[in-house]
């Protein structure tokens, strides 16, 4: 829907467009690869300095920076967590993440040890006590759970939120700065306006994530996956994101 509006509101500027979305399932690395291969024209993912070598950004973050708030699955009866109050101490538990993740280096850099494994497959591992803890997106782990049987033994983890900064970015493939410059006019129009805020404010996985941020206690992480442009980005636009939600 956003990538939608920011093309509607520049068909005055740049003309009519058709949106034909993939039904294909695909890892991040392979949507981000199939740009180059004319496969696809705009995808989007979290950020990280190699995939904007690779791939051209558009440095507007679109879903207000909750990608890097991260809630935890835990097995169902673990309440070791509930006792972690630093970085340090959360170094004694081990997480579970994917293959082609930059999640997976920016814990690794923090000193926290992961492994490695397939989506599908962290959930069980977890359950199973091969790792402590599955990080999920604040915006994604609700609905996750909610999908999970009783049989999975797993629990979202009441205490903790870890927190390090990773924008999603719309992202288009190297030769394609005609599409990104218009992408971005049209995300910039929509931030002013405030619709894109609304249009996120609007989402019930919004409030949820909001809700779940509550009353945690916040562990830091650096990221040093993250450019120094992405840096600056987040900090130009966060603030669109900081006011009031209106109804």
């Amino acid at each position: 829907r956003l990538l939608t509006e920011s093309l509607r509101v520049t068909e005055p500027q740049y003309g009519s467009f058709e949106l034909i979305v993939s039904d294909q399932e695909t890892a991040q690395e392979r949507q981000l690869r199939s740009l180059e291969h004319n496969m696809l024209d705009v995808t989007w993912s979290v950020t990280s300095t190699e995939r904007e070598r690779q791939f051209l950004p558009i440095r507007i973050p679109i879903m207000a920076g909750l990608f890097g708030k991260r809630a935890l699955f835990v097995r169902e009866d673990d309440t070791r967590l509930k006792s972690v109050e630093s970085l340090e101490e959360l170094r004694a538990f081990r997480a579970v993440l994917g293959y082609d993740w930059p999640d997976t280096k920016i814990f690794r850099a923090n000193d926290i040890p992961v492994l490695e494994t397939t989506y599908r497959a962290s959930f069980r591992i977890v359950s199973e006590g091969f790792a402590d803890m599955f990080p999920r997106s604040v915006l994604e782990i609700q609905n996750e759970w909610d999908n999970l049987s009783p049989d999975d033994n797993l629990a979202i983890e009441p205490h903790l939120v870890i927190h390090y900064d990773s924008p999603m970015f719309f992202f288009v493939s190297s030769d394609r700065e005609d599409l990104a410059t218009r992408i971005a006019k049209g995300l910039l129009i929509l931030l002013e306006t405030g619709e894109l805020q609304q249009s996120l404010y609007a989402l019930e996985v919004y409030k949820q994530s909001l809700a779940l941020l509550e009353n945690r206690q916040r562990i830091e992480l650096e990221n040093p996956l993250l450019s120094e442009q992405s840096s600056q980005a987040l900090a130009t636009y966060l603030p669109y994101f900081t006011g009031t939600p209106k109804p």
